[in-house]
């Protein structure tokens, strides 16, 4: 019996003990805090690996149905089984080598993907490199390099910017020149697009607007001391602020969205994040003020979806991320989000997969909308030790 397939029955028997103690009042605790997470991230860590089905050609693991979209949607980070097994080792779970197998032999065996860090074979890549396949990993990157600039976009998810992201995030490398000059003609392409391209980008956040362009440009900033791109990241953080309403720099009557969706993917949490970064480097009242702005946004408005790129989980990281440093004290870093953790509460131990994805229909275990993105986030903000937010500082 493989060591998933064991996992699944495991996980079959133990529900229903599981099940039981807790109607009797045993097992679950009313809140979610440190104390409790230990418990919830092995329930978690049991509950997706249980769903996990290598006999499986098209997807490792349930996800959104995004992940059904694309023919390389079940293998991604975003919405495949890429994200999955990245959360659960950076989780300290042992993850199974035939699921880490099936990921090593399905991402050649789909078509399609580019190299982007979200939907591409970028963000495989890294996870590769992470699960301990680096000669796999390297395969990835050599058809990753071969890849023209010119063919890509501007979002972070699957464009320049990602791909440059990923490359810094990259590790093991045997050349670092060469690696460094991959990521500054990523830079150079990705500011030549941006000031051809500018208005055709509608969409705010760190996933497909400017924020996740300002982000990585902020990296190269800080390696080549490079002016313009101090330039092109104000634009690029003023631009989806106006998408996003803020009052100084929106069009009359733009709704306020940086209020109400204080999202990590796809709304102003993410973007608050590249501000607070930002803030070293640009002398701007606006720049302060979006990023508290968003701050007390993230603290209003804790949705009640689960999820990490549109949920309750990414905006928590983000606002940990904005009030306290990822040095401080486990103690005053966890202060931070107990409240809104209090109010969360903690999901039953007897539910399979505890968390469903964005369009509510079906439970999903992939790290944008389902378990893997809620088992990471919870990391950030309750593991113990320093936390790094992955691409930030």
């Amino acid at each position: 019996m493989g060591a998933a397939t064991a996992a699944r029955v495991s996980e079959a028997h133990s529900g229903e003990l599981i099940d039981f103690v807790s109607r009797r009042g045993a097992i679950v605790p009313p809140t979610l805090d440190a104390a409790s997470y230990p418990l919830l991230r092995g329930h978690l860590v049991r509950s997706i690996l249980a769903t996990a089905t290598p006999e499986r050609a098209d997807r490792l693991f349930p996800g959104d149905p995004q992940q059904l979209l694309r023919p390389f949607g079940g293998v991604s980070l975003g919405s495949g089984a890429a994200g999955v097994l990245w959360a659960l080792v950076e989780a300290g779970a042992k993850v199974p080598t035939e699921l880490v197998d099936w990921l090593e032999g399905a991402v050649h065996g789909v078509e399609g993907p580019g190299p982007g860090l979200v939907d591409g074979l970028g963000g495989i890549a890294l996870v590769l490199d992470r699960l301990g396949r680096p000669s796999a990993a390297a395969r990835l990157w050599e058809t990753i390099d071969r890849v023209p600039l010119e063919s890509l976009g501007t979002s972070l998810a699957d464009g320049l910017p990602g791909l440059g992201l990923a490359l810094l995030e990259r590790a093991p490398f045997s050349d670092a020149d060469a690696l460094c000059d991959r990521v500054f003609g990523i830079a150079e392409e990705l500011v030549r697009r941006l000031d051809d391209q500018a208005e055709s980008m509608r969409r705010p956040g760190i996933l497909h607007g400017g924020a996740g362009a300002a982000l990585f440009l902020l990296h190269v900033y800080e390696m080549t001391a490079d002016v313009r791109m101090l330039d092109h990241v104000e634009r690029a953080l003023r631009r989806d602020l106006a998408f996003l309403g803020w009052d100084s720099l929106a069009t009359g009557g733009a709704p306020q969205l940086w209020r109400t969706r204080p999202l990590l993917g796809s709304g102003s949490a993410g973007v608050a994040m590249v501000l607070h970064e930002a803030m070293s480097y640009l002398d701007e009242p606006w720049v302060a003020e979006a990023r508290d702005g968003i701050a007390a946004a993230c603290e209003q408005q804790i949705g009640a979806h689960a999820g990490l790129f549109h949920g309750w989980a990414g905006t928590l990281v983000a606002l940990q991320y904005l009030r306290s440093r990822p040095w401080d004290p486990v103690e005053v870093r966890r202060e931070v989000v107990r409240p809104y953790l209090e109010r969360l509460g903690h999901p039953a131990a007897h539910s399979r997969i505890p968390y469903v994805g964005l369009d509510a229909t079906r439970s999903s275990a992939d790290l944008g909308t389902g378990a893997a993105g809620v088992l990471l986030g919870l990391e950030y903000l309750l593991g113990d030790g320093e936390r790094r937010v992955p691409l930030f500082w």
